[in-house]
């Protein structure tokens, strides 16, 4: 017993002293960009680049199911795609090195992957099958963090869903966040193609950075995400068939407007995360789908990271929410701002009192920030709904 407690210590001291400093972004980030650098060296892939204040993970999953189609196949040949939201320094180059499990494991295993990683490189390169499209989602995080992602991986085909306020915060402003999100734009060659969604202020500016041709695209939320991928495959020579084919069976990535009928209740789930243009368009969904005399109710947990001017986005989606929404339940403390029927300070209040304020019939919209716990909330909803609400008397 003594034995196994001393490697047990020797272990956790390794893990802390040493792989944690081994495993640091400022060593791993370098690291796994030159061997993804190296592979994109060799293989040459087309890539199609995709950013945006909202829509950028349901347009890259939906040009990723088209290209991925078993019509589009013999002319596109092997596509490949962004893991979930593998999106910063990281997961790009993770992406590159066709890694979706890297962050998943012990420090031990991370370490391992590390030492076999230029075996992996050479692999792809010169010996495995890769793939000859890329759809990659560009995140950004800090001023300039986007632009070096872009520089590393420069897209042929770069799209830009939508901008407005998100990641203040770091950004300041919306014009940081304009010139954030040009990066895409800007590295897409002559050669290449740009693609706006054109419903913001901000698509002529984009437009005139732009050294390749441009289309702009017209819609909001999933018509713009479909309509954008559209343009892309057209573009790569993809027959109309199969793209509507693929974009038909396309399910919405987890926790993206994902709509659960019940008996009793309508659930929407859009708890992947929140700013003001998502929160907007996630509420006309709410109002699209209640059928006619259901209860429309929003359940709005805050937006996080919109800086000095929180107080005041939070205060226009009230506005806006009111317009459309019968009950207006807040969660955390910058929702205080929505002037809500109902108030909690936390998911897990919200939790405890939910099924007292909700009704049959209700079509219910779930949405917030990931640091105002709605997901939980969401969860909670989804297991009264799947096992009907109780009998007693509703608030």
């Amino acid at each position: 017993m003594n034995i196994d407690k001393y490697t047990l210590k020797v272990k956790k001291l390794i893990d802390k002293y040493i792989l944690d400093k081994i495993l640091s972004d400022t060593l791993v980030v370098p690291y796994l960009s030159f061997w993804a650098g190296f592979v994109l060296r060799i293989r040459k892939p087309l890539i199609v680049g995709i950013t945006g204040s909202v829509g950028k993970t349901t347009t890259k999953e939906m040009i990723a199911a088209v290209l991925k189609h078993e019509g589009a196949a013999p002319i596109v040949g092997f596509a490949g795609s962004t893991p979930k939201n593998m999106n910063d320094d990281m997961g790009v180059p993770l992406t590159v090195l066709q890694y979706d499990d890297w962050l998943k494991g012990p420090n031990s295993r991370k370490f391992v992957a590390m030492c076999l990683l230029p075996y992996r490189a050479l692999s792809l390169a010169f010996r495995w099958k890769y793939p000859k499209i890329l759809v990659i989602e560009y995140g950004t995080h800090w001023k300039g963090h986007l632009h070096r992602i872009a520089r590393f991986v420069p897209p042929h085909i770069a799209v830009v869903t939508t901008i407005g306020p998100a990641h203040l915060e770091r950004l300041k402003t919306i014009e940081g966040v304009v010139w954030e999100k040009s990066a895409v734009v800007r590295a897409a060659p002559p050669s290449g193609l740009v693609i706006l969604g054109q419903d913001h202020n901000y698509v002529q500016q984009l437009e005139q950075m732009a050294r390749a041709p441009v289309v702009k695209v017209t819609g909001r939320g999933t018509d713009l995400s479909q309509n954008i991928a559209r343009v892309v495959c057209q573009h790569l020579g993809i027959p109309e068939e199969v793209i509507t084919s693929a974009l038909q069976s396309f399910q919405l990535p987890q926790r993206r407007l994902n709509r659960v009928e019940f008996a009793d209740l309508t659930v929407i789930d859009d708890t992947y995360n929140a700013n003001p243009l998502s929160m907007k368009f996630g509420l006309e969904t709410l109002a699209e789908t209640a059928r006619n005399g259901q209860r429309r109710v929003a359940i709005l947990g805050a937006m996080a990271e919109l800086g000095e001017e929180g107080p005041r986005y939070h205060e226009e989606i009230a506005a806006f929410a009111r317009s459309l929404a019968d009950l207006l339940i807040g969660v955390g403390d910058l929702a205080r701002h929505y002037s809500p029927d109902y108030w909690f300070d936390t998911g897990d209040a919200c939790i405890n009192q939910i099924e007292g304020l909700i009704q049959p019939g209700d079509c219910l919209f779930v949405k917030g920030s990931a640091s105002s716990g709605m997901r939980k909330v969401a969860d909670k909803l989804l297991h009264i709904a799947e096992n009907g609400l109780s009998t007693k008397e509703k608030t």
